[in-house]
């Protein structure tokens, strides 16, 4: 276990208090904060850490990561460090919190499987997790803590028997994977998919593609034991595309095989009870049947993306295949919640894009026959291609036989527009302004429709889509904040 000494040593920083303070996990918040944990007092867009050292040390932090600078602001001094507790003073905070996550995983050396793509991240992160723990002592990132900031702090906070850590990566431009790779040197890599997402900041989708394959670009070429392995899907253009000039070792997972030969297999996929999947698996002499927890053939793919890593880590498809049935998401995913008068709502709120939209409306279509109502809201980051991308996703509703479809806001107006120019009634569509107006619509439709009513919400974050979930869940307090 690290102490303060250490921490002052592995970021040249400075040490004011207890040198052998010991410390046992590391927060960015002072307000959740556990005895003995480390808080790193970063300087942040709206406020700055350096104001609620005083409030950490309160809430029992051993050792606080300050910037030298921040402490000389907030008029901090040696003797106002509590007894037994330290302060590690730095040049800069970001760095030092990277530079102590890539010392860190290297002491543990575990196994790194590293995560992208335009859509699944998360998911295909859960799953994974779930199939190596069946073997292994595994750690992966909570929540979406993806970034150049969540990703070391995910680093940090691993346990010291972790033998394999699963790290989702997301990115905002070219060059950010690759700084997240330097710093957990992942051995293997999956790309779920290669989509539209990030095009308003990266301008061209072969731009999207060079900034997920630096993930394949940054894995090992030599040495037998520690050899970089690619886990592509083969229903992906471009994953296929880009894998044709790849030297990696290439492992493709898919059940067309529209775009490579699945050397991972998924046959047989049919809806089973209640929102679960049921489909066989294939890889080489190898087969098993898998009970997924989840609808959609989306998510066949990202289990088969899972049981390709477990296969490559020595899990079997047996054993794979009975972690995938105990899955456990990560929250506001196709979480499947009690709605008002009998109706059950869909809540996928986390994010959205053209390609999520679409296989959620198909998850709607699939159960709730007659009686399905869509609430949608706008989808970000879509650049140029965003009025067409809406409109993409209303064209899917209308050929999906949705029953009613609601949108928030004005961009979500180009998903009525789509669904209507492709045949869908017009007195079906709804536009509303506000989440609120769209549940009170919500509300008026499944009055209509009665009990077993099937209900999808879903939008980009920053459309905050729960707050319709909330006014439509029987049981009030589902994702509040």
């Amino acid at each position: 276990m690290w102490k303060s000494e250490h921490i002052a040593a592995l970021t040249q920083g400075e040490l004011w208090g207890e040198a052998k303070a010991p410390l046992q996990g590391w927060s960015l918040d002072s307000r959740t904060i556990i005895p003995g944990q480390a808080f790193i007092a970063l300087k942040g867009e709206h406020t700055d850490g350096h104001r609620y050292i005083k409030q950490a040390w309160e809430a029992g932090a051993s050792v606080v990561l300050a910037e030298l600078s921040g402490l000389q602001e907030f008029g901090l001094v040696n003797s106002d460090v509590p007894a037994g507790r330290a302060i590690v003073g730095v040049r800069n905070c970001m760095e030092a919190l990277q530079q102590l996550a890539a010392a860190w995983c290297k002491k543990l050396n575990p196994q790194v499987v590293g995560i992208t793509g335009s859509n699944g991240k998360t998911t295909t992160k859960d799953m994974v997790a779930a199939v190596l723990s069946a073997q292994y002592s595994t750690h992966k990132n909570q929540e979406n803590y993806n970034n150049e900031l969540g990703l070391p702090l995910t680093v940090l906070n691993a346990p010291a028997d972790t033998e394999v850590m699963v790290l989702e990566m997301g990115m905002r431009g070219l060059g950010q994977i690759k700084a997240l790779c330097d710093l957990c040197k992942p051995r293997i890599g999956i790309i779920t998919n290669i989509g539209t997402t990030h095009l308003e900041l990266l301008g061209t989708r072969e731009n999207i593609a060079r900034a997920k394959w630096e993930l394949i670009d940054s894995l090992p070429r030599e040495g037998i034991a520690r050899e970089g392995i690619a886990i592509l899907n083969a229903e992906d253009y471009f994953s296929g595309q880009k894998a044709a000039h790849s030297e990696v070792q290439k492992v493709f997972y898919g059940i067309k095989g529209q775009y490579g030969r699945p050397d991972i297999r998924g046959i047989n996929v049919r809806a089973g009870s209640g929102l679960n999947t049921d489909f066989e698996v294939l890889a080489g002499e190898e087969k098993a049947l898998v009970n997924l927890p989840l609808p959609g053939e989306h998510n066949v793919l990202n289990a088969l993306a899972a049981l390709a890593a477990g296969l490559k880590l020595g899990v079997s498809l047996e054993k794979g295949a009975r972690a995938l049935q105990e899955l456990k998401l990560s929250k506001m995913r196709l979480e499947i919640v009690e709605g008002i008068n009998h109706s059950i709502v869909i809540n996928d709120v986390y994010n959205a894009n053209p390609v999520s939209m679409q296989a959620s409306l198909k998850v709607l279509a699939e159960r709730g026959g007659e009686k399905t109502i869509a609430i949608l809201g706008e989808m970000y980051e879509l650049g140029e291609s965003a009025v067409e991308g809406h409109r993409e996703v209303g064209r899917a509703a209308a050929s999906l036989g949705i029953k009613e479809l609601i949108t928030v806001g004005p961009l979500a107006k180009e998903i009525a527009w789509g669904a209507k120019i492709s045949g869908f009634p017009p007195s079906k569509l709804h536009c509303c302004d506000s989440c609120e107006q769209a549940a009170s619509q919500a509300q008026t439709l499944i009055e209509k429709f009665g009990p077993g009513t099937w209900l999808l919400i879903k939008g980009s974050r920053g459309m905050k889509m729960e707050r319709v979930s909330q006014q439509l869940a029987a049981k009030k307090g589902i994702n509040e904040k």
